[in-house]
């Protein structure tokens, strides 16, 4: 199974960002995320054997559940992968003490673990051909994060499909 741990907005959020955000996208092209894919990813994981979840459900079980509240506050174009991202001016602390836990738990354990610095983003489109500056969004998003889930992506014809395997609250 291909898994990972993300901050997962509901669904009411998840349309409020794809349609409100539709406007700054639209003159870029691209593929637009279909609204029930939009997340922002703590740490990707790849294939994981089956055998392996109780280990994950416990490493989920054992993250700080403090409140945590994120302000994007603009988009950003990332050439190399042709992505165009929400993305916070910094990342909050509380938001990097549960990256970095999660991230030390799962190393500890013996996940494969990505060593490239953590970019709080939430990906809104791919294949965007026209690079761009950094663009404030106005009025700025706000985001009171209800959960940290355990996530499976499924490869299929139309992208990638998620479902959401765990959740722990928030707050």
């Amino acid at each position: 199974m291909r898994l990972f741990f993300a901050l997962w907005p509901d669904t009411q959020t998840q349309h409020a960002w794809h349609d409100g955000l539709a406007p700054y996208l639209a003159p870029l092209g691209g593929r637009r995320m279909p609204s029930a894919n939009l997340h922002l990813t703590l740490a990707f994981l790849g294939d994981v054997r089956g055998d392996r979840m109780s280990e994950l459900l416990r490493l989920g079980d054992d993250l700080a559940t403090d409140a945590l509240s994120l302000r994007f506050d603009h988009l950003e174009y990332w050439k190399k992968p042709g992505l165009v991202c929400l993305r916070t001016a910094d990342t909050p602390p509380p938001l990097a003490r549960l990256a970095g836990q999660l991230g030390t738990g799962l190393d500890m354990a013996g996940f494969a673990v990505e060593r490239r610095q953590f970019k709080p983003h939430v990906t809104l489109a791919r294949d965007v051909p026209v690079g761009m500056a950094s663009l404030p969004v106005w009025p700025v998003v706000e985001w009171q994060v209800p959960a940290v889930a355990l996530v499976r992506s499924r490869l299929a014809a139309g992208g990638s499909e998620y479902a959401v395997l765990h959740e722990w609250r928030l707050g």
